[in-house]
């Protein structure tokens, strides 16, 4: 081989390798939220989690602390909304007394501004207020061509203890009933010594709701150990008919090495998902992150197939200056510092998730009362 043509050789070679994608690639840092800085994650982000969008309030009222958010989109086509509150007098801790309520709110837009419509359901509507009392923590479904809550009420004659209820309607102005044949008690802690809810610290609460083919369950989260151990975990109940009776399945469905709560389930894709909180960061290495949870059959959910569904309200609003300057204000609503976002709830539309509704422990207008927030989010098949 002649020198020329060595020379040829070389220089192809040479070029081939600057062009190829394999010379020189360097490793692309994953992009990760403000809230991860110097923390190990132990789940991946989700896509919806990296490109979330603040939009901003959701449900606001000046004389009411908003908590719990559902939201649906209505026959009308409008977006509705079924929040707990109670009255800003009553502070934070007026969610468990006589004069919580769950409210109807309704938008033209998912974005807002919602309105208030109608309170669906107060203490006084109960039929035996020595066992349910505090109506919270709505979960608003579309199933069987019926408007379906669920919700939780405090049980007087067992301080402590939550029960999970049932109302139905036609629409979603109602007239409002209450399910089944228990004055609307879907679920209560298993009386059998034997059964892994019975000493439930707190009873069952934070429902959720998916028909599975001809099966309709009720997901549930249930304290099993001392509160300091954070044993709190999902499990199901399910029925035959909407209305039940429901039968408590015999073990939890998350593998959760830490304390979860405030689920919504759905479908989509022929996937199901649970879309809770991890209120310490254990899960995710992450304090007050969300957890999406993803299953292929719906009866059992797995950490090794969830992923970070969301980071906190400070990773997509504001900057570190805007925070400090936020915290400053006098009489301001803080329940953590972190900005943690808490009952989450997502709104379809056209049977794809696309918007991320959730409550922050910070009121990001310098407001004295909690409220909810809106983010426009990107569905990648839960990636």
């Amino acid at each position: 081989m002649n020198r020329s043509l060595t020379k040829i050789i070389w220089i192809f070679l040479s070029c081939f390798l600057l062009l190829s994608p394999l010379s020189g690639k360097k490793k692309t840092k994953e992009r990760t939220l403000k809230s991860a800085e110097g923390k190990t994650l132990n789940l991946p982000y989700s896509q919806m989690a990296l490109t979330a969008k603040f939009i901003g309030p959701a449900v606001e009222e000046k004389g009411w602390f908003n908590w719990c958010v559902s939201p649906i989109i209505g026959k009308d086509k409008k977006v509705h909304i079924f929040s707990s509150r109670w009255p800003k007098a009553e502070g934070m801790e007026g969610w468990s007394e006589k004069n919580a309520e769950i409210a109807h709110f309704i938008a033209d837009r998912p974005e807002g501004p919602f309105r208030y419509v109608q309170s669906i359901l107060k203490s006084e509507m109960f039929a035996d207020p020595s066992t349910m009392v505090a109506p919270h923590n709505p979960r608003l479904e579309y199933v069987d061509d019926k408007y379906v809550l669920l919700y939780i009420c405090q049980n007087p004659s067992k301080p402590g203890q939550m029960r999970i209820g049932m109302m139905t309607a036609d629409e979603l102005d109602g007239p409002w009933l209450f399910a089944g044949n228990n004055k609307g008690i879907m679920l209560d802690a298993s009386p059998d010594p034997s059964h892994w809810t019975h000493n439930a610290k707190i009873g069952v609460c934070n429902p959720a709701f998916l028909k599975i083919r001809d099966k309709y369950y009720i997901y549930f989260s249930c304290i099993t150990q001392p509160h300091a151990k954070a044993n709190h975990s999902y499990g199901y109940a399910v029925a035959d008919k909407l209305e039940g009776p429901y039968q408590l399945c015999d073990a939890p469905v998350t593998d959760n090495i830490s304390y979860i709560e405030d689920a919504q389930a759905f479908a989509t894709d022929g996937k199901y998902y649970l879309l809770t909180t991890d209120n310490f960061g254990k899960n995710t290495g992450v304090f007050g992150n969300l957890i999406l949870w993803e299953s292929k059959d719906g009866l059992q959910f797995k950490l090794k197939d969830a992923k970070i569904a969301m980071g906190t309200l400070f990773d997509y609003w504001g900057t570190e200056s805007d925070q400090e300057k936020l915290m400053k204000t006098p009489g301001l609503f803080v329940r953590s510092t972190s900005g943690k976002l808490e009952r989450p709830a997502i709104l379809k539309i056209d049977g794809k998730p696309t918007y991320l509704y959730a409550v922050g422990d910070v009121n990001l207008e310098s407001g004295p009362v909690s409220k909810s927030y809106v983010f426009k989010i990107e569905w990648n098949d839960g990636k």
